[in-house]
């Protein structure tokens, strides 16, 4: 597989998400496949080589302390490696990646995304990091301008995962640890001269705000062995100067630099008790890797972090931001020696559980799935096409027919010969329109406050004469009673999988809304057909969903059955389509949704074709509603 990879910074600085990249490169490579790399930094084989962005001086200051530079997109660039590659791997959301998510679509390219930014890490650092309305925007951001167009996301952990959830982001998450390299194994060194009688603490990480480096601080200086530890901060960032300051009391000065590979080995080989104090954290790879050394770890139990699942006991969690419960939890491990030699082993055997090589393998799996949902969906475009233009007799694979919601259908029925499709009984038809005005204060009552139901694009039923086909995405429970209450002036039936009468209670719903079951037997079918285009040329309305399955909050639009576009050519009405998508409240709500809320865009009506036979017609038909219905989608 040929694997394109899209960061800002690769070969420079010292954050995590370099390191990742790297490292992911580098076992792909050993996997027999070939990595190429868009980024800044210095031109090498493989590699794409754009330009930094100029920054303000003072920005450039924080943004490089932070470990980062930000790349500025350039199309040719990013045109030639996209155009090599089989598959793109995006790893931040900033500018250089989402030109290149724009030039990928572009190019039909498979493209994979991660989630690597915490919105924590910037708002720390301007010191709104517990203001969650602010959080909540910068989530929304990324959806908004980046992730909402990947099916796949990678999430480095379970934790974020499921923030990301909270947030309404409705791609597939897959939840993968960036991996330990494997040189991070059980060793222990004898300690140089100078720390030969004292007590190694360790932090890993950037010097700012959220990895709480502060609360470590202080709590040594609580401590009932100050004067015997060694704090070692490794890591840069803008607290720098902040952190010499407070720490100036302490016996032992702290060793505060940023740490090359080898001598992180060794500094790991040497360390007592591992510290990881930060109050945000998508996953913590240093806390993997010193753990994996045989470092008992001390963690703070944020809600804001990840890093808390890594924790074996209570032993190994302190109250996030709390330097008084710190203290006392090294005091415990430094005093517990054999304890704490006992617990080294067993964390050590807990890191081999985040495996590099393995992490990868599950990483390449996303990729193939990614690379399967691309095939399915040009293979379905290209059967369309072709069986439009009489190539092929079938239309090959165009919708899917897993079911994802399984309901309870304990009572037989069986469309039969003599099924009425359209009762004209009227005390039926009034209990019809009865429970129809029911659901219709329903929805005004309920489903839109607490869906958030917007409806776009009302005017485009106006001005319709005669029938209609209306066809929409399947992605609701109660999307046909969304579209019931669209079309409330309109005498409209709903056709739906025979099944679905077997439901017991719904099954009488269905009907007096207008349901009628698609017969399963291939004899009452043929009569169906003909009965709904009776009811269609008759100057009524009938609406499909073209996808036949329900798929709860699907991204995108799947490929769909042809029966709605054949009805709509043979009566010789127009397709109305709509598009239910999702979008992300603002203020209070935003907080306290776990669902996004609902958008359905009526759009304008497509005529079916004229000329050529009724197969070509309908194939055409259906190609255009779908184009119509997939670019309002991503709109």
């Amino acid at each position: 597989m040929k694997i394109l990879l899209i960061i800002d910074q690769y070969d420079r600085g010292n954050n995590g998400t370099t390191m990742t990249a790297q490292r992911l490169a580098h076992t792909l490579s050993a996997h027999g496949h070939e990595v190429r790399v868009v980024s800044t930094g210095n031109s090498g084989n493989g590699k794409y080589l754009v330009k930094e962005y100029f920054l303000p001086p003072i920005v450039r200051h924080i943004v490089t302390k932070q470990g980062m530079v930000f790349a500025r997109p350039d199309e040719e660039v990013l045109r030639e490696a996209i155009s090599w590659a089989d598959l793109v791997h995006f790893l931040l959301p900033f500018r250089l990646s989402m030109k290149g998510l724009e030039i990928a679509r572009e190019l039909d390219v498979p493209h994979t995304a991660a989630f690597h930014v915490q919105p924590e890490n910037i708002t720390y650092t301007l010191h709104l990091g517990k203001q969650q309305a602010v959080n909540a925007w910068l989530y929304r951001f990324f959806w908004d301008r980046f992730y909402k167009y990947f099916r796949h996301i990678h999430c480095p952990s379970s934790f974020i995962a499921g923030e990301l959830k909270a947030n309404h982001y409705t791609s597939k998450l897959h939840v993968i640890s960036n991996g330990v390299d494997p040189d991070f194994i059980y060793q222990k060194r004898p300690k140089p001269e100078k720390l030969k009688d004292k007590y190694v603490v360790l932090m890993i990480g950037r010097l700012s705000n959220e990895k709480r480096q502060d609360i470590l601080i202080d709590a040594i200086a609580k401590s009932r062995y100050e004067s015997r530890i060694q704090l070692v901060l490794a890591g840069q960032g803008l607290k720098y100067g902040s952190y010499r300051y407070r720490s100036r009391k302490l016996t032992n000065k702290p060793i505060m630099r940023f740490f090359s590979h080898e001598k992180l080995l060794q500094l790991l080989s040497e360390t007592d008790l591992y510290v990881h104090a930060a109050d945000a954290e998508i996953e913590a790879i240093s806390c993997i890797e010193a753990f994996s050394s045989g470092i008992v770890p001390v963690i703070a139990d944020s809600p804001k972090s990840a890093t808390p699942q890594f924790a074996l006991d209570e032993r190994s969690l302190f109250k996030a931001g709390d330097s008084d419960d710190l203290a006392a939890k090294i005091d415990y491990w430094l005093e517990e020696t054999e304890e704490r030699r006992r617990m080294e082993k067993l964390y050590s055997e807990h890191g081999k559980e985040f495996a590099l090589d393995d992490c990868v393998r599950r990483m390449e799996q996303m990729f193939e799935e990614e690379l399967q949902d691309s095939r399915r969906e040009k293979l379905c475009m290209e059967n369309r096409r072709k069986f439009a233009e009489g190539k092929t007799e079938t239309a090959g694979v165009v919708y899917e027919e897993k079911h994802i919601v399984k309901m309870w259908t304990p009572i037989p029925f069986h469309v039969k010969d003599s099924y009425r499709f359209f009762p004209t009984n009227p005390f039926f038809i009034l209990g019809g329109g009865l429970v129809r005005l029911l659901i219709y204060l329903l929805v005004f009552l309920f489903i839109k406050p607490v869906w958030g139901l917007k409806i776009e694009g009302g005017s485009n039923l106006k001005g319709i004469k005669g029938g209609a086909v209306t066809v929409c995405n399947h992605v609701h429970l109660l999307d046909c009673v969304m579209v019931s209450y669209v079309l409330r002036h309109k005498n409209v039936c709903f056709p739906t999988l025979e099944s679905n009468f077997r439901i017991p209670l719904i099954r009488h719903i269905i009907r007096l809304l207008g349901g009628i079951p698609i017969p399963e037997n291939r004899q009452v079918f043929r009569r169906f057909m003909e009965e709904t285009g009776s009811w269609v040329a008759g100057g009524n309305w009938i609406h499909y969903y073209p996808e036949v399955v329900l798929h709860p909050y699907y991204q995108g639009i799947r490929g769909f059955k042809r029966g709605a576009f054949l009805t709509a050519c043979e009566a010789g009405v127009p397709v109305i389509p709509m598009v239910i998508s999702y979008r992300h409240p603002g203020g209070i709500a935003g907080l306290l949704r776990r669902k996004p809320c609902l958008t359905l865009k009526i759009l304008p009506p497509v005529a079916p074709p004229s000329g050529g036979n009724k197969r070509a017609q309908t194939m055409q038909l259906m190609d255009t509603v779908y184009n119509v219905m997939n670019k309002a989608y991503w709109e």
